[in-house]
């Protein structure tokens, strides 16, 4: 980023946009960057209405639609008040707390699908999706502070990983079954990050690819038929990492890897 490089920390000039950026802080507690996740589940569920319609559909910038920019908004929404809930669920056991996260995942894809276009079809394909969601879920709760806590211990997180890996190769195998290219390819892709992770020896920066790559993969997939989503999320990337640097000092999203000093956000 030209500002990490330019605009140095302590600067008067850094200070000055620092003030500034602090404007956005309400806007950031609403923690935008899981919008990223969010919109992909909900384009997720338009894409497989398309899908069923149209296997072959690719690129349409008239994919865009009133209904689906509301169900957007609605996402936000109900996604804030999901977030405010979560400390609570956490208390539940893993495995309905894992329920929990697929039923949640489900509805965001429901939203975006329109429930008028309800049918078997769709909830059978859209498993995979919500699955996916799920290990995208599962994923980055792999985390720590490379700063202040240890990294875990290849032990403990072996069971985590495979069962993230097993989820992935039958998300790719259901999506090559159901003849949807997309899900298909997004899980096929991202299947090495995790392999890494458990075949190399421990280390903080598989676990960041894990990370960024489970989240950027589908978004960018999508794009390729949604072609409009770029203005959504490319400007909402650009401009968080612009905030946290100003407000922080941490260029946060990024795609650096094993970086000593940095602390995944939660």
């Amino acid at each position: 980023m030209l500002a990490e490089k330019y605009i140095l920390k302590g600067t008067d000039f850094y200070k000055n946009l620092s003030s500034f950026f602090s404007i956005f802080n309400k806007f950031f507690n609403l923690k935008p960057l899981r919008w990223f996740a969010i919109w992909a589940m909900v384009i997720s569920g338009n894409n497989v209405v398309m899908h069923i319609e149209d296997r072959w559909f690719y690129w349409k910038w008239d994919s865009f639609s009133l209904y689906l920019f509301i169900a957007l908004i609605i996402s936000i929404i109900f996604d804030f008040i999901f977030n405010s809930k979560l400390k609570n669920i956490t208390n539940y056991s893993p495995y309905l707390y894992q329920l929990i996260i697929f039923v949640y995942g489900y509805a965001l894809f429901l939203i975006g699908a329109n429930p008028l276009y309800l049918s078997l079809d769709l909830l059978t394909f859209g498993i995979p999706y919500v699955l996916f969601f799920l290990v995208g879920h599962m994923t980055w709760k792999l985390s720590f502070n490379a700063v202040s806590e240890p990294i875990p211990s290849k032990k403990d997180l072996i069971p985590s990983l495979v069962f993230i890996i097993l989820c992935t190769i039958i998300i790719s195998t259901a999506g090559f079954i159901n003849d949807d290219p997309m899900i298909s390819t997004i899980a096929a892709l991202f299947l090495p990050f995790p392999l890494v992770a458990v075949l190399f020896p421990i280390a903080i920066r598989h676990f960041q690819r894990c990370r960024m790559y489970v989240v950027f993969i589908p978004t960018m997939f999508l794009t390729m038929r949604y072609p409009w989503f770029i203005f959504l999320t490319l400007p909402l990337f650009l401009f968080s990492r612009y905030y946290f640097y100003f407000i922080s000092g941490k260029v946060i999203p990024t795609f650096k890897v094993d970086s000593p000093d940095h602390e995944f956000i939660k």
